[in-house]
Order: structure tokens, then C-alpha cells, then sequence
């Protein structure tokens, strides 16, 4: 019995990794459709990733391998939540090596925070009518030392935290102030984390003045762009669509209906191609976990521990 649920299980996992072959396949014949089109303008899936420094030894690898004759023109096809930014900019520059003529991105769905920086170093930025950049201030995962847990901040909330310190002194509201002020951390660690957005906004204008804005005052606007994109939206989360990319002087355009049917096509593909590689990591992982005793598995993490006792 035991035998035959391992070999049901195999052969599930097997033909997860069958499904995903096959989108691969399709999702590479629409590049190729849209690579044709352009004529000798490659094209690059930069799909489903999340930018780490591990990517970028990756996608150089694929571009030196099968990018060597792209004739100083690429585009890239962005899908990506983001990630970290210095890989980002790494990247961005490793595209302008092989986009050395001309660099356009092509985003169908999202291309947010570092992501966003990613796009932000080529000559135009083609967008579907969904299609969202995002905010690049910095999310930073911390220990709260008083309270013992994990909390996400970016340096935006670092600063309206002091402002609200310094606004309850200014009112006589001492106490609270001071209470506010002893929950804080470390002062040059609080510099630290202001500091990172600085990062972010010098990356930009790099970026910008040296290829999508040009004129001659390319670097007062790259950094009235930049400055937009690190400190002037409330939230990480905000959409940036077309329309307000256009308004804070992006150089982006709409893509045209044959491109956006290729393009968007190519995004359902990958979409779908991702949910099953969740599926079959998690049926990965439950194979794994389910060889361990009893008494190991109750001390798991509940969403585990309930996942794997309703599957066995």
C-alpha cells in the first residue's frame, strides 16, 4: 500500500514537470514569434524571478551563451516582483553591455521596486494597459529587540516616525515623546536604514542620465525622477501604471495591439508555468517531510504540520 501511494505520488511529480516542459516550449515559440517581428532585435525572458545576487551570475551565463549575436539590440520581457538592489543594478548594466546600441523593457504585468530600477536603465520602457512599476524605497526586515519579532519597514517610515517624535515635543507632549524615542533602536542604525534609500535614488539617476533622459538638463530631471521614486509615494505597494510612469517623465510608451497580444500571452504563459512550479515544490516538500517520525512532524510549523496531516 505504501509502495503503490510513493509510486502514485512519483508519477504525479513527474507529470507536474511534464506540464511545465510544455510551457516552457510555448512561452519560448511566442519569444521567438515576437523575436521574428523585430527582425535583428533578440528578445529576453526575464520572467518570474525574484532579483538576487545568484541571478545575475545565471542570466550572464545565458546571455554569453545564446546573446553573443544580438547586434547591440535587446529587448527584455520583464515579469518580476523585485528584489535586491545592488543585483538589480549589476543586471542593469550587464543588459546595457549586451544592449549596447539600443535596450528596450517590455512589461506586461509588473515589474515593482527593484524591478523597477531594472527598467528604469534602458532607452524606452513598453508598458500593457496593467502593467505597474513601483516605489523603490527599500523594505528592510529587522528584529524588534523590545517585542522579539520580525517587523518590514522602509526608510519612509523610519523618517515619519522621527517627525512624529519631533511633533509631540514641539506640542509639550513630552512623555509621550520620550516613550515614542526609548522604543527606538540603535541611532546609527537608524542612519543605516535612511541611509539605504540613498542607495536606491543614486542608482537611478546613474541609470537615467546615461540613457532614457537625455538633453541638456538630463541630470536635474534623472534626479527629480529619482527622488519621485525613492521618497515621494506613501506606500511600497502604490501602482505606478502608464499614465503616472508618463507624468513623472519616464520614457515609456504603450504597446502596440500585435505586441501587446504576443507579450501578454507570453505573461498568461508564465503565470501559469509558475503556479505549477508552487505546486510541484510543495509536493517536494511533502514527500520529504512525511519520512520524518511522528513526534518530529507535531513540531512543525502549524500551516506544515496541518498541510502534511491532511494529505497522509
Amino acid at each position: 500500500m505504501v509502495n503503490n501511494e510513493k509510486l502514485e505520488k512519483s508519477s504525479e511529480i513527474e507529470q507536474l514537470q511534464e506540464e511545465i516542459t510544455k510551457f516552457d516550449e510555448e512561452i519560448k515559440n511566442k519569444l521567438d514569434q515576437y523575436q521574428k517581428s523585430k527582425q535583428d532585435c533578440m528578445c529576453f525572458p526575464f520572467l518570474g524571478v525574484t532579483i538576487t545576487r545568484r541571478l545575475v551570475d545565471e542570466i550572464f551565463q545565458e546571455l554569453r551563451t545564446k546573446y553573443k549575436d544580438c547586434n547591440g539590440r535587446l529587448n527584455v520581457v520583464v515579469d518580476s516582483g523585485g528584489g535586491d538592489i545592488d543585483a538589480a543594478y549589476n543586471l542593469s548594466m550587464l543588459f546595457r553591455k549586451y544592449g549596447c546600441n539600443e535596450l528596450n523593457f517590455l512589461v506586461p504585468r509588473w515589474a515593482k521596486s527593484a524591478a523597477t530600477l531594472l527598467v528604469c536603465s534602458g532607452n524606452k520602457i513598453f508598458m500593457s494597459p496593467v502593467a505597474e512599476l513601483g516605489p523603490l524605497d527599500p523594505q528592510i526586515t529587522e528584529m524588534n529587540p523590545l517585542e522579539r519579532r520580525l517587523e518590514q519597514f522602509s526608510p519612509l517610515h523610519v523618517r515619519a516616525t522621527l517627525d512624529i517624535i519631533r511633533e509631540e515635543f514641539e506640542k509639550g507632549h513630552d512623555k509621550l515623546a520620550k516613550e515614542l524615542t526609548q522604543r527606538l533602536q540603535f541611532p546609527i542604525t537608524l542612519g543605516r536604514f535612511i541611509k539605504s534609500s540613498d542607495i536606491a535614488e543614486q542608482y537611478l539617476v546613474k541609470l537615467l542620465e546615461t540613457r532614457m533622459i537625455s538633453g541638456d538638463k538630463k541630470t536635474e530631471t534623472a534626479k527629480s525622477i529619482a527622488e519621485k521614486l525613492t521618497k515621494g509615494y506613501a506606500d511600497h505597494s502604490f501602482c505606478i501604471n502608464i499614465e503616472e510612469a508618463k507624468n513623472i517623465g519616464l520614457n515609456v510608451t504603450d504597446l502596440e495591439e500585435v505586441e501587446l497580444d504576443i507579450i501578454w500571452e507570453i505573461h498568461r504563459l508564465n503565470r501559469k508555468r509558475e503556479d505549477l512550479k508552487e505546486k510541484l515544490r510543495r509536493e517536494k516538500v511533502k514527500e520529504m517531510i512525511k519520512e520524518l517520525p511522528p513526534e518530529l512532524l507535531d513540531k512543525l510549523p502549524e500551516p506544515i504540520s496541518d498541510m502534511l496531516k491532511t494529505e497522509i
